[in-house]
């Protein structure tokens, strides 16, 4: 390789390293509340795909936290901690824990994608770099009229995803 060449691979791998320097990240978490559900179910993982793609696509480094579930705060409290130390030692710039609050209806089927199962959803949008909390808020889920499907479970995760990333971008 000449030295032109090598320049060439020298001004490259510079600007690579400049742009990740400059990139936003995000790590989050979804705790799933319902006592009669046994395991996550599939809603709460597209909500947390919608959520990965959205902020990927909009340039951010993003990682998520395994999703869980919780049946009290103390289980909330050790969550919030686990994710935010993990966010912390991956040295990302935010953390943010979402709580779906599912129907109490013991005849839920898990499998089944739908917005209409979910009650309410509430989060806690916190700096990793200052500690600071930015944003700790609670939504009622509306209810799809007509038939519910995948796609309005997505369109309500992407919605939220551009709530979060403006009050991201927002900070003060």
């Amino acid at each position: 390789m000449g030295f032109k060449g090598k320049k060439l691979l020298l001004l490259t791998c510079a600007f690579f390293a400049s742009a990740s320097v400059f990139a936003r990240s995000l790590a989050f978490q979804i705790v799933q509340h319902n006592d009669s559900m046994a395991s996550v179910c599939n809603s709460a993982y597209v909500i947390e795909d919608e959520l990965l793609n959205y902020f990927f696509e909009n340039g951010y480094i993003v990682s998520n936290s395994q999703a869980s579930i919780s049946s009290c705060s103390d289980d909330d409290k050790k969550l919030w901690c686990d994710g935010y130390y993990e966010a912390s030692d991956g040295s990302f710039d935010d953390f943010v824990q979402i709580h779906l609050y599912f129907g109490q209806n013991p005849n839920i089927n898990e499998t089944k994608v739908s917005l209409g199962m979910i009650d309410s959803v509430s989060w806690t949008i916190t700096s990793i770099k200052t500690g600071k909390c930015l944003e700790t808020n609670t939504k009622s889920v509306t209810k799809p009229m007509g038939s519910d499907t995948e796609e309005n479970v997505r369109n309500f995760a992407s919605d939220f995803a551009a709530h979060i990333k403006k009050v991201i971008t927002n900070r003060v």
